[in-house]
């Protein structure tokens, strides 16, 4: 099984994009615009209906900084980490899906004030 990291809601699973049940939120738009990538806009796709944004762990700053991690928490929003194998590739927005159904949770790290991870919680 291989890692991969993603940012939603610590009790909801929420992502900044889309919700847990695959409709359009737009929260990083609006309610989170400071994110860095708060501009991007990730279009619907029904070849992707199923699958959830995460990243291997070297991906996770380049989508969040620091910063705006530090920020989402406290909003309720941090690193999770899930194992999966069944997983894609958007070439379109240039970062990997894993399957909702199948991917299971393992991991969620709180970051201390100092950008490192300071808690992790195994699931």
């Amino acid at each position: 099984m291989q890692k991969f990291y993603r940012i939603n809601h610590h009790n909801t699973l929420q992502g900044l994009w889309y919700d847990y049940n695959g409709q359009f939120t737009g929260l990083i738009h609006d309610d989170f615009s400071f994110c860095a990538n708060s501009e991007l806009r990730m279009d619907f796709d029904e070849n992707l209906v199923g699958y959830i944004s995460a990243v291997p762990q070297d991906d996770l700053y380049r989508w969040f900084p620091v910063e705006d991690i530090l920020k989402l928490q406290e909003h309720g929003y941090g690193i999770h980490v899930y194992e999966s194998d069944d997983v894609k590739f958007c070439e379109k927005f240039q970062h990997t899906l894993i399957n909702q159904a199948t991917a299971k949770l393992v991991e969620t790290h709180v970051m201390g004030t100092d950008g490192k991870v300071s808690v992790v919680v195994k699931i």
